[in-house]
């Protein structure tokens, strides 16, 4: 997603809480035996409270660099939920999936945050792009169909676009739902294309840095 100056650093730090508990509540969530969840310290209790539901947290390593980590429900001590679900704790209560293991791993729900939503779903992020890459990635693999798959964000109000189209890349995923404090909105409209890897956008540097994404261009190559 290209860069735009709309938005603001978000809800309240006690805020996130609270819209951590309303993902909880939704049919969507209840139903995925499986959950990504970004790892923007902000959505911290959304990844605790997944681990508590008995789901199976996926959690994208740093800059994707080494892929993606899985950690397991009732695996980890309570204390420890909140550091084991960050980048730091990660290593040593996650595990480190392969591609192989990716493609097993259906996910039901996606979760991130936001910096600005306009009134059609689409998600205007950190302008890093790893969410829509992630979501590519796992689609790729056979981890996310889009058509059984929830993307959801968490945000302001005011984040909100009231009015104005944001910019869309074909590479961007359009959200299903955003929650904020004051109730958020629902795209019943959102066009569920399935992710995809735009692998002419991508430069090659960047592919070799990511170790899925490099495995999968040598599949590319290979076949």
């Amino acid at each position: 997603m290209a860069g735009a100056a709309v938005g603001s650093d978000g809800p309240p730090q006690c805020e996130w809480g609270r819209l951590a508990q309303r993902i909880r509540g939704l049919a969507a969530y209840r139903a995925a035996q499986r959950v990504f969840v970004g790892p923007s310290p902000l959505l911290s209790q959304v990844r605790v409270n997944a681990l508590c539901d008995g789901k199976e947290l996926l959690m994208p390593a740093p800059s994707l660099k080494e892929g993606f980590y899985l950690c397991l429900p009732y695996a980890i001590p309570f204390a420890d939920l909140a550091y084991a679900t960050s980048y730091r704790g990660l290593p040593k209560y996650g595990r480190l999936l392969d591609n192989r293991g990716l493609a097993a791993k259906q996910v039901g729900m996606l979760v991130t945050d936001a910096v600005a939503v306009d009134p059609v779903g689409t998600r205007l992020g950190d302008g890093k792009g790893f969410f829509d890459l992630s979501c590519a990635i796992l689609a790729e693999l056979g981890a996310v169909e889009r058509r059984g798959a929830t993307v959801v964000a968490l945000a302001a109000d005011e984040q909100l676009v009231k009015e104005e189209l944001l910019p869309f890349d074909p590479w961007d995923i359009r959200l299903d739902e955003v929650i904020t404090p004051l109730g958020g909105r629902v795209f019943t409209d959102v066009e569920h294309e399935q992710p995809a890897i735009h692998w002419s956008e991508l430069p090659p540097e960047r592919v070799r840095r990511m170790n899925p994404l490099w495995q999968l261009a040598e599949k590319r190559r290979r076949d």
